[in-house]
């Protein structure tokens, strides 16, 4: 199990610090005051249960005191008796003794003062540039008696806080997403750009998604580069805005078996009707049937185009009359 330990330790003094706020500490406290006040009458009833174990012991003494010494067996019964209640008072001793020293709690008003002005303090202490990580770690001993952490998802942590007094605090920490997932786009983009895919141009939807203020997930403008890297991303095909009853300059030159600068000639002279969507975009052409005989006429007619080749034409519309 690997994560971010910079997340989880703001986490932790996050807490700490929340622990610490005026208003805790005066609920802890107001407990602890509870907690004066349940110590104090249970020692009470300690010391009522040594004063009777007392009064028992000195009751067996002045008995013992008291038998005839010829009444031996007597003697040796009130000795014995005598003997266990001394045993008796002893053991309750150690024992209000011990609760005492591990469970007494006494706050004197100054220490009380110390802790309330404690939390305008730590605070400032703790995100001072002079305090050093392990004065921070010394802090956090005084309070959390040990942190577990679980990861049930991938990115999500599960912080437990055990503290000094054997309180427990539960935390939820949410990890940050990696750097693939970060320039992920989301679902609702992947969708609204296939939506648009299916009839607009990839400048035409970067246009669109920025007219409607969107952004990409660098903060970038969308521009057609990104439409299309979304498109090869996530399989998206390019938009079918070819008639099929349309061709291609290609198409019509193997048609009329003439070369591709024979069609660029009959476009730039408007013998063909063409068209295209933009400047990068081929030419597609709408032959009809009174169209396709005149141009069949025309190169049945003519003595050039028959002969003419890609080498003899170099560029479109520079052909001079020799294709007429």
């Amino acid at each position: 199990m690997s994560f971010r330990c910079d997340l989880l330790d703001a986490a932790i003094a996050r807490e700490v610090l929340k622990a610490l706020q005026p208003a805790e500490l005066s609920l802890a406290l107001a407990a602890l005051e509870e907690l004066e006040a349940r110590d104090h009458t249970i020692g009470r009833q300690w010391q009522m249960r040594l004063e009777c174990a007392e009064y028992e012991a000195a009751l067996a003494e002045r008995r013992y005191q008291e038998v005839d010494p010829s009444q031996r067996l007597v003697a040796a019964t009130l000795e014995r008796r005598w003997n266990t209640a001394l045993l008796h008072c002893e053991e309750l001793r150690q024992q209000a003794a011990e609760f005492q020293r591990r469970h007494a709690r006494v706050a004197n008003p100054e220490q009380k003062a110390k802790v309330l002005a404690l939390a305008k303090d730590l605070p400032q202490l703790w995100h001072a540039p002079t305090t050093q990580a392990k004065d921070r770690k010394r802090m956090l001993r005084l309070l959390i008696k040990d942190i577990t952490v679980e990861k049930p998802a991938p990115k999500q942590l599960l912080i437990h806080i055990r503290w000094q007094g054997n309180a427990c605090t539960d935390l939820t920490l949410t990890l940050p997403p990696d750097i693939a997932d970060r320039l992920r786009y989301p679902a609702a983009v992947v969708d609204r750009v296939r939506e648009m895919a299916h009839h607009l141009l990839d400048v035409e939807i970067a246009n669109q998604l920025r007219q409607e203020g969107h952004s990409s997930v660098t903060g970038k403008p969308y521009t057609a580069s990104i439409i299309k890297w979304i498109r090869f991303r996530y399989r998206i095909p390019p938009p079918v805005l070819k008639d099929p009853a349309e061709l291609t300059v290609s198409q019509v030159a193997q048609h009329f078996g003439v070369s591709e600068n024979v069609v660029y000639y009959w476009i730039e002279h408007a013998l063909v009707q063409a068209r295209k969507l933009n400047a990068g975009s081929p030419y597609w052409i709408t032959l009809n049937e009174s169209d396709e005989q005149k141009l069949r006429d025309r190169v049945r007619n003519s003595s050039h185009i028959h002969t003419a080749s890609s080498t003899q034409v170099s560029t479109p519309g520079r052909a001079g009359g020799f294709l007429e």
